[in-house]
């Protein structure tokens, strides 16, 4: 027989991925000790990896460090946000 999971029914309706999204990052939420959800890392991994990129895009070429500016300034927006739809 196969294993099979009972979901309830307002569980069954949302992907996995929206589920997990919802779930706390324990790293995270230890880091800054407060609750700290999968989807708001996310958001601060994508700013700390824009931040990264626009710091070593600044030798490289102006046009390419007004790009990454433009993406840490849009992911700083989205972390203030909290990445709510």
């Amino acid at each position: 027989m196969k294993n099979q999971i009972a979901l309830p029914v307002s569980q069954a309706k949302e992907s996995p991925i929206a589920l997990w999204l919802h779930r706390e990052n324990s790293l995270f939420s230890t880091i800054l000790e407060e609750k700290v959800s999968n989807r708001q890392a996310l958001l601060m991994v994508q700013a700390m990896t824009s931040f990264s990129i626009l710091t070593c895009s600044v030798f490289l070429h102006w046009l390419a460090a007004v790009l990454c500016l433009g993406w840490f300034v849009y992911s700083l927006l989205l972390c203030k946000k909290g990445g709510l739809r």
